[in-house]
């Protein structure tokens, strides 16, 4: 790979981490229950630049939130959670010239009821049976946030990525 390829793309994952990273400090936080999108900078990373950076990044993330938060722990079920949505942006949108609306709500459906299952059996390990007094309000939390993140990807996919030239020159056609 070209140095100032692999360059670029190292600078643009650090630009999705970091707009994670803030978006996750920047959120309403308790210990069972969080209330963010810091998601779609991971799940955008994973479009932009495929399936291997989308995991670097979002466990990036996950592990600067742990370093700056007095509620995150080491690496757990919620480190592989934040993992997962940049894989899935990466593995089902990679290189897409277009975003069919269908397939993007139901792989945010998926990727959303996957990354809270996890977290729940990560929460019940360490609350045990409390954790559930929230269950929902999480519930709620993640239904709300479906029309949120369909959205801002899809704006951010159709004004911003199809009109910057490094994405463009790694669509597939």
């Amino acid at each position: 790979m070209d140095n100032s390829l692999h360059l670029r793309r190292m600078l643009l994952a650090g630009t999705f981490a970091a707009m994670g990273v803030a978006l996750k400090v920047f959120s309403l936080t308790t210990a069972t229950f969080r209330l963010s999108v810091y998601d779609i900078p991971l799940f955008i990373g994973g479009m932009v630049l495929g399936p291997a950076y989308g995991l670097l990044i979002g466990f990036v993330v996950d592990w600067l939130y742990v370093m700056i938060s007095p509620f995150a722990f080491s690496f757990n079920l919620m480190t592989i959670s934040a993992m997962l949505w940049g894989l899935m942006g990466g593995l089902l949108f990679y290189r897409r010239k277009t975003l069919p609306p269908v397939k993007l709500v139901i792989v945010l459906v998926v990727t959303s009821l996957l990354a809270f299952g996890l977290n729940s059996l990560q929460l019940y390990i360490w609350f045990g049976p409390g954790m559930f007094a929230e269950m929902p309000f999480r519930i709620v939390a993640m239904t709300l946030k479906w029309p949120i993140q369909f959205l801002a990807i899809k704006l951010i996919y159709e004004r911003v990525l199809l009109n910057t030239p490094f994405v463009l020159s790694n669509q597939k056609h």
